[in-house]
């Protein structure tokens, strides 16, 4: 099945349903001790190394969470390169928590760049990363300072003592 340019969000959804299944639910999470992990082999529950993963874990096989071309990379960047640029990397005591996934937007809505308004939807100001304006905490919250701006600059277009102070634009988080 296809997913055109949706396909990397249901690649992760795939990995994420594979991930809660092999921790039997409850928002365990599936774990295997890296050593085990790179030799695909699932680990002893009781010998795990204690996890700080509050909801519970389960030993399980998260080998088999990727397809094998993204574990074969994973098992190479583990044994050739951190294990050499950090020498006890690859030990019993290293828990692996499968699975974590991160994703920006996928699509981004449109903005007219001066005004920050969605192009077409008269006082609907998209920002942040859920429509597509940020990859992150730091860039979101930068957004987020520019659409309140901009928000600011709209309501109070009428007056323009609100805007400025001293001859200087006065901004709703920090002055520039």
């Amino acid at each position: 099945r296809t997913h055109g340019c949706l396909a990397g969000l249901a690649f992760q959804r795939d990995m994420e349903r594979k991930a809660y299944n092999l921790g039997g639910g409850g928002m365990r999470a599936p774990v295997q001790r890296l050593t085990d992990f790179v030799n695909q082999k699932v680990s002893e529950p009781e010998s795990l190394p204690q996890s700080s993963y509050r909801l519970g874990v389960k030993s399980a096989p998260c080998h088999d969470i990727y397809p094998q071309p993204l574990y074969n990379a994973l098992v190479h960047a583990i044994t050739h390169n951190f294990e050499k640029q950090m020498p006890g990397f690859l030990c019993e005591e290293a828990l692996l928590h499968g699975v974590e996934t991160r994703t920006s937007s996928p699509v981004r809505v449109l903005r007219d760049s001066k005004t920050l308004q969605a192009s077409g939807i008269d006082n609907m100001f998209p920002s942040g990363e859920g429509a597509g304006f940020a990859g992150g905490i730091v860039s979101a919250a930068v957004d987020g300072l520019l659409v309140a701006n901009a928000i600011k600059a709209k309501l109070f277009a009428h007056d323009k003592s609100q805007l400025f102070k001293d001859g200087k634009q006065v901004s709703v988080g920090f002055d520039y």
